[in-house]
């Protein structure tokens, strides 16, 4: 156990040192996506209600999210493979799930700022409270983690990095335009609304909204769905890294 502590803290200073001239952007990016999902949004209403601007705070911390694990993590494993810096790090003397922990680290404390600055815009600027549980940290967590690990098992369950680049792309227009997360799932066609249901994209909305909000929300179908989600994203990303070589 000393062990795997001593490592992790390495690769997490390895990867911080590795990453430093693309993570400002990346917070940059993700301060702006936040700002523009809480407040650009708006002006596609004619009126806000007070439901539509809890939706519009919760959804966005929850798309930031999801934009680094489904889309920033594999794009990074992506140009990491076109790289070779991959053969590289699989050689070192660490177990490969301590480097996917360091990194999925990273990932988690970039995501931070955008989170906070979604929620505390949305709050002064739709001029409602914020009803935060103590569930609500958890529940990022859980979100975080359960896209950084479907985002590594995209990034290495397909060889070519250029595909996973590709997928990512679509993943970006389907989680912003047909996904429940901005506004509530009758809005979409039923066929749409029925997918959703065995996808864990709402039930990440609604941790957001069911910890952070006084909407009414099934929290524990949400934990328990999205925990599943993300089991199955770590048990699939520890088989794809133990495997490749």
């Amino acid at each position: 156990m000393t062990r795997l502590l001593r490592d992790y803290r390495l690769m997490l200073k390895g990867q911080a040192l590795s990453s430093k001239t693309i993570l400002p952007i990346s917070l940059v990016v993700q301060l702006m996506v936040s700002f523009g999902f809480v407040i650009g949004l708006g002006f596609l209403y004619p009126s806000i209600t007070p439901n539509i601007a809890k939706f519009l705070t919760t959804g966005a911390p929850t798309i930031s999210l999801l934009m680094v694990g489904l889309v920033l993590v594999p794009q990074m494993v992506a140009d990491s493979k076109t790289a070779g810096t991959f053969d590289y790090i699989w050689s070192l003397p660490v177990a490969r799930m301590v480097y996917v922990a360091a990194d999925a680290t990273i990932y988690i404390l970039l995501s931070i700022p955008g989170v906070v600055l979604s929620l505390i815009l949305g709050a002064a600027y739709y001029h409602f409270g914020l009803h935060v549980s103590l569930l609500a940290i958890p529940a990022m967590l859980l979100i975080a983690m359960t896209g950084i690990f479907l985002g590594y098992s995209l990034a290495h369950g397909i060889a070519k990095a250029q595909i996973t680049q590709l997928i990512t792309q679509v993943l970006v227009f389907f989680i912003m335009i047909f996904s429940p997360i901005m506004f509530p799932a009758s809005q979409l066609p039923q066929w749409l609304s029925d997918v959703h249901k065995y996808l864990p994209i709402v039930y990440m909305a609604n941790l957001s909204r069911g910890t952070l909000t006084d909407l009414n929300v099934n929290l524990g179908q949400a934990f328990a769905v999205v925990g599943g989600w993300c089991l199955l994203g770590l048990v699939v990303t520890c088989i794809l890294v133990r495997k490749r070589r």
